[in-house]
């Protein structure tokens, strides 16, 4: 394809694109039929395609609303009060992602009358603290826990300089902080009024209880305060005061799971058949002879099961099907879970006639009937397997699978059940083909030997079974207690319960507060529950959590007032870890620091303070603005023959290219960079800390993977800590940028 050389002439254009004098080419012809004129896009611009946009955030794109443009094919239509009772259940999507980013459609539905909305209007009652200027500087300089800041305030005229300080405005005590990025915006500046005490509660609810407050957690709700408000003690005060929130404590938040309790394994049993689980299964496909259930019975030392179909589970049914007692007789206790069919009285009176303790689970822990649950899933698989294969009713297979499964081997005891109650293995399909390929005649026995060697065998295998079964459950109990957490309430405790709602059996929720009644075991609990119909009930601790009530009145921070000026990132501030409030830790250079160092010791004794004065004086050179350099070592980095790898750069927005910028430019300025022409490349990426800055990093991992990492071990933490356990004093030193420090050897240069 050539190019052919035209003349430009500016020629004065008219069109629905551009009018206006342009520059155009002009030739007798073009070679497209039809075409007079061609119109480039620094003509036409954003008149036919829209210009893109450079952003920091994406934005959906704005599509035509079609409804508009084709009123025919989307019509209007009007809706009844019964149609619009069908759409409380549709979700609508023009305000996600999956909308089309245009306004919402106004004349989609139109109700055929207007209805009264029954919600009550939001209002502003809590807003208002009805307290003036003067109230609040009077009570500003009454309160004690204030002192500290009254006495560190300055003149509003000289806090320009200052990140963080206070000041009085007015005869009002303030704070300004400013974040520790020098370049930050004057927008992000805050000044907050410094509150008494006795304002403080009103001030966290608005912040946490409001409607337009959402009941967040502690990290936005002090976020939401501290841009306003300040006092000493803030963030505690805050996360004390969501901790206590009736409604979160009921409502639950998703990172806020119940830990589970260590695991109790059930005790081993060592005489067959003298503890039976009990439980149902259902409801199943009807089958031919009407039967929907399915009663399961299983011997807790054995594992020896039993599995009768029923048409319903009624407690009458149930208490005719406990003939399966006359076969190896009557068991000492009977378990089952809290099922209406096993708490009614006709059950109880059964089982008393009998002779037999009745012990309940506690309510919603299937785990304390864990071999029987476990029996039910295999038993389901296996009658999914046998309607699947045959085309017959699960009723019919039922027998057959039975046997199957006590012929086979329990992980947990190894042996089967018919071994440790026959003492012997029974005559299956595989012992029958085994016979007839061997066709080994048995020699008589005698029944006092048969007798001998029966007692025998049974012996060893319950012996074997019980030591089995002790080691597995010692080995479960290791796994799943590495996420557990003890936890203990005793009797009086306030505690929340998780129990279906009544409208939905499927669903639960945390009601309460109730009180523990009595303690059971170290799991169990007996909590008294007034306001349902079952006035008391046993719990597991799994179910429970701690109900924190709050105090009408918050304590003021007792803790220390820490200077409001030198901070570090790590350093415990008023409570709690500066690090847990991001966008607090204000770092000023050192040669600020050391310029006014008597200005930020003031809360230290005079000679502690001449202590420090001459300790920081004397080493001038650790706290310099600028990364130092040790000739102590060098880091090299060993790749062996591994070819260069070459990683193209990460794509980075223009707010995030322009601080990657000047880091480059430190970097080069203070000699901790240096230009180079290597062949090995590794992209560059920026880290947001926790105060809001970044951190400029580089993405080594493919380098890495084919470096020669050194042998020598790492220091335990445990180790560490068990050294400096018993110190008094423990010193911490925090490296002005110490992964700079450390020079790179030629060879390193190169690669990084």
């Amino acid at each position: 394809m050539g190019c052919v050389p035209v003349p430009l002439h500016n020629v004065h254009l008219k069109s629905d694109l551009v009018t206006g004098v342009v520059e155009l080419g002009v030739r007798p012809k073009l070679p497209v039929d039809g075409v007079s004129i061609i119109l480039g896009n620094d003509l036409a611009g954003a008149n036919v395609f829209p210009c893109p946009v450079v952003a920091n955030r994406p934005d959906a794109c704005l599509q035509p609303d079609l409804s508009v443009q084709f009123p025919s094919v989307f019509p209007a239509c009007v809706v009844t009060r019964s149609q619009l009772k069908k759409f409380n259940d549709v979700i609508d999507i023009s305000d996600s992602f999956l909308g089309t980013g245009s306004e919402p459609r106004k004349d989609h539905l139109v109700v055929e009358a207007e209805v009264k909305s029954s919600s009550e209007p939001l209002t502003a009652e809590g807003v208002n603290l009805q307290v003036g200027r003067d109230q609040l500087s009077l009570a500003q300089k009454s309160d004690p826990t204030l002192q500290n800041c009254s006495e560190m305030a300055i003149n509003v005229n000289d806090i320009s300089d200052l990140n963080t300080t206070y000041y009085w405005d007015e005869g009002v005590l303030m704070r300004k902080w400013k974040p520790s990025n020098s370049d930050v915006a004057d927008c992000q500046v805050r000044y907050q009024i410094v509150l008494p005490t006795g304002y403080r509660l009103q001030v966290l609810k608005l912040a946490h209880e409001h409607p337009l407050s959402g009941h967040l957690g502690v990290t936005k709700t002090f976020h939401h305060v501290s841009k306003y408000y300040f006092w000493p003690g803030l963030k505690s005060e805050v996360s004390d005061f969501c901790r206590s929130c009736d409604v979160c404590q009921r409502a639950g938040k998703p990172n806020q799971k119940i830990p589970v309790a260590p695991l109790y394994p059930i005790p081993v049993l060592s005489e067959p058949f003298e503890r039976l689980i009990i439980d149902c299964v259902g409801p199943l496909p009807k089958s031919k002879t009407g039967h929907q259930y399915i009663l399961t019975v299983m011997c807790c030392a054995t594992r020896y099961a039993e599995a009768i179909p029923l048409r319903s589970i009624k407690a009458p049914l149930i208490v005719k099907e406990l003939k399966f007692c006359t076969t190896f007789g009557l068991p000492r206790v009977i378990q089952t879970d809290q099922g209406s069919n096993f708490t009614l009285k006709v059950f109880a009176q059964a089982l008393a006639e009998l002779g037999v303790t009745h012990k309940m689970s506690s309510a919603y822990h299937p785990e304390a009937q864990g071999a029987l649950e476990r029996f039910h899933q295999t038993l389901k698989s296996m009658l999914r397997a046998f309607c699947v294969e045959t085309g017959k009713d699960w009723a019919d297979g039922l027998p057959l699978l039975m046997f199957a499964i006590r012929e086979s081997v329990q992980e947990s005891l190894g042996f089967s059940p018919v071994e440790l109650v026959f003492g012997h293995t029974v005559r299956g399909p595989l012992k029958l083909l085994s016979e007839q390929l061997l066709k080994k005649s048995s020699s008589p026995v005698s029944v006092l030997e048969y007798v001998s060697s029966f007692h025998e065998r049974l012996h060893q295998a319950c012996m074997f079974a019980k030591a089995h079964l002790a080691d597995v459950q010692s080995k479960m109990k290791k796994r799943f207690d590495q996420k557990s957490v003890s936890r203990n309430f005793q009797a009086g405790d306030l505690v929340l319960v998780l129990l279906p709602i009544p409208e939905s059996t499927f669903q639960a929720k945390f009601f309460g507060p109730y009180v523990i009644e009595k303690k059971l075991s170290q799991t169990d609990y007996v909590v008294g529950t007034p306001d349902r119909k079952r006035k008391s009930r046993v719990c597991h601790i799994n179910m429970l959590k701690a109900y924190y009530e709050r105090e009408m009145t918050p304590t003021p921070s007792s803790s220390m007032l820490a200077t409001p000026i030198l901070v570090d990132s790590e350093q415990i501030q008023e409570g709690f870890v500066a690090d847990d409030y991001q966008g607090c830790g204000v770092r000023l250079e050192n040669s600020v620091v050391l310029s006014n160092l008597d200005s930020h010791l003031e809360h230290l004794p005079t000679c502690q303070r001449e202590d420090v004065v001459r300790m920081i004086r004397k080493y001038p050179s650790l706290f310099s603005d600028v990364p130092g350099r040790t000739t102590v070592l060098c880091h090299d980095i060993d790749v062996g023959i591994s070819l260069p790898i070459k990683q193209h750069p990460y794509r980075l927005n223009p707010m995030k290219r322009a601080v990657m910028k000047n880091e480059v430019e430190y970097l080069l300025k203070n000699g901790l960079a240096i230009h180079s022409q290597s062949p090995w490349s590794s992209p560059c990426l920026l880290v947001q800390k926790p105060d809001a800055s970044f951190r400029f990093c580089t993405d080594y991992r493919k380098v890495n993977s084919v470096t020669k990492a050194d042998s020598f071990p790492l220091p335990r933490i445990e180790d560490c800590v068990d050294r400096i356990g018993s110190a008094t004093y423990v010193t911490k030193l925090d490296l002005l940028k110490g992964y700079w420090q450390v020079p790179l050897t030629a060879r390193a240069s190169e690669i990084s």
